[in-house]
């Protein structure tokens, strides 16, 4: 064959190995991190962490996240079209 080969992977049409259990018995750093944002993508254990810090991790956490939406924003405005997010994958 001439030419370049792409072999295109389908998200939809594979079989994915099943998630491994959440153990919520133990908190998990992003789901603390989403506590102190006021989320709802964490459980008991990480809400208790989060209780246990400092106001300022909850006022850094805010400021973190103002100033992600704030550069966001700038590049957006300079032309950049596409972004990656990548995260923890919290289910």
């Amino acid at each position: 064959m001439n030419g370049p080969h792409h072999v295109y992977l389908e998200f939809g049409m594979t079989a994915q190995a099943p998630h491994p259990p959440i153990d919520t018995s133990k908190p998990h750093s992003a789901r603390v991190y989403d506590a102190l944002l006021g989320g709802k993508d964490n459980y008991p254990v990480d809400q208790q962490v989060a209780e246990l810090l400092p106001v300022e991790a909850k006022i850094g956490a805010h400021q973190q996240r103002a100033f992600m939406n704030r550069a966001t924003a700038w590049l957006a405005g300079q032309g950049v079209t596409q972004f990656l997010d990548i995260g923890t994958g919290l289910h």
